[in-house]
């Protein structure tokens, strides 16, 4: 493919002016809502940060990796969705809302082609949603991951909300670790599923937090709560996977910090958590004939087994890790849990980094490491404590993990891995940023309540 191309004259034209657009209507809104909420001094930066993302993206990916790549080939079904939208709307939209079939292939004219991922359901699923930026994008590629970077966006402002609503004092924090992360922004951004799906996990987490957790705004809630988990089901259900078990216990410990009666809480906690466990495995039944290999536990370590077989293939040479053979059992996946854990969230290391986008990688991830060891060895106990006391902190941390660990064990690319995980890393390092400073806060009230300290100061 001629990489150069890509981005052509009609880019350097729409896209600046989309930019200024975006701008115009991004002021407005922090003007109006930073009178009643200040976290919104971040709102315009954050936007920034997703915007810089999606373009960077299409320019490594165009003049780095020479037009190879998922992003370029989503670029090209959604113009032949849009040249097709003007051939015949009539078939065009009977194409994007019914399954892909033979008989919606044979629509297609000659002239125009054939999308690309029409054999990969949930990867044409995403076209079906690119197609949409495409089509505003005039089929500018470079306005139209601008687009989706601004969507993607949507759903990382309202988990950085959703934060921030719960632990005000934190914004400063929780702002470096959702909206500023370089990976998340990079990779989150632009012509790629993870830029849907990353979105819809925060609107799911916003829209489950509001609905069940404050119970405001319900039927808005949920709505945006069915449309986002339409989105994962219907792209990455995997992620969907991740978020109802964390989602579910964090509705049912807040639930059991109402009782004031520690004995009565003990004594309730199990019977509601098998309670809650049982709703989220029903759930799971009903919607599993929508999550195809992601509908059962034997179905998910399978398809697990063979991505990860599949991604140690010599295409792969150069940037693939092993983390050992297993066995597709649940046994055999758990007892790769510690070091599948570690690479999903801190790996490639920087001296496993083979080219310049991994070295980047590997430093963010150095830095993630540290990170993590500082909070988890400044006091165990007190980590763990808190970990299992507070909701937010239960949740964040669990899909967090989980999430990483199900990445590592379903891929043995380095490529692969820092694109898959991103959804993972804005929820497990707000959930170190909590622990930390509820740790200091536990810390400070014993220091105010000590003997020595109630002496001192009467």
């Amino acid at each position: 493919m001629d990489s150069g191309g890509i981005i052509n004259l009609l880019d350097w034209i729409i896209a600046p002016f989309y930019i200024f657009i975006v701008f115009i209507v991004a002021t407005n809104i922090k003007k109006k809502e930073i009178k009643k909420n200040p976290v919104y001094r971040y709102f315009i930066w954050g936007l920034i940060v997703k915007i810089m993302g999606a373009i960077a993206l299409c320019f490594i990916y165009v003049y780095y990796y020479d037009g190879r790549g998922d992003t370029i080939g989503y670029f090209d079904s959604g113009k032949t969705m849009v040249n097709f939208l003007f051939y015949s709307p009539v078939y065009f939209f009977k194409v994007i809302f019914s399954p892909t079939s033979l008989e919606n292939l044979s629509f297609f004219p000659s002239d125009i082609g054939v999308p690309g991922y029409w054999t990969d359901i949930p990867a044409f699923n995403a076209v079906r949603f690119m197609t949409v930026a495409v089509f505003f994008g005039f089929k500018s590629y470079l306005a139209s991951s601008i687009i989706m970077g601004v969507f993607s966006f949507s759903g990382v402002w309202k988990l950085y909300i959703m934060f921030c609503e719960c632990y005000p004092k934190l914004s400063k924090q929780f702002a470096i670790v959702i909206l500023f992360i370089p990976s998340v922004a990079f990779w989150g951004s632009g012509l790629l599923k993870d830029s849907l799906t990353l979105a819809a996990a925060g609107w799911y987490s916003y829209s489950f937090y509001k609905m069940f957790i404050k119970k405001e705004k319900i039927i808005s809630s949920a709505i945006t709560l069915i449309l986002s988990i339409f989105i994962l089901v219907l792209i990455k259900p995997y992620i969907f996977v991740g978020l109802l078990p964390g989602s579910l216990l964090w509705l049912i410990w807040n639930q059991l910090l109402k009782f004031k009666s520690i004995f009565l809480r003990t004594l309730i906690a199990p019977l509601i958590v098998f309670l809650g466990l049982f709703v989220g495995y029903l759930f799971w039944t009903m919607t599993s004939s929508n999550l195809g290999e992601f509908g059962s536990i034997d179905s998910m370590i399978s398809k697990a087994n063979s991505s990860y077989e599949d991604l140690k293939s010599e295409y792969y040479h150069g940037n693939s890790f092993d983390i050992g053979k297993y066995d597709p059992t649940i046994s055999g996946v758990l007892s790769k849990f510690p070091i599948a854990t570690f690479t999903g969230l801190f790996r490639p290391l920087i001296w496993e980094a083979k080219n310049p986008v991994m070295f980047i990688s590997g430093m963010e991830n150095l830095m993630f490491l540290l990170f993590a060891l500082y909070y988890l060895f400044r006091n165990p106990i007190s980590f763990f404590k808190i970990v299992f006391s507070n909701p937010l902190v239960l949740f964040s941390l669990i899909f967090g993990v989980f999430f990483a660990f199900s990445v590592a064990v379903s891929t043995s690319n380095f490529g692969a891995l820092v694109r898959l995980r991103i959804p993972a890393i804005p929820f497990f390092l707000a959930g170190l940023v909590l622990v930390e400073y509820l740790s200091r806060e536990r810390e400070q009230n014993k220091s105010v309540h000590s003997p020595r300290k109630a002496a001192y100061t009467s």
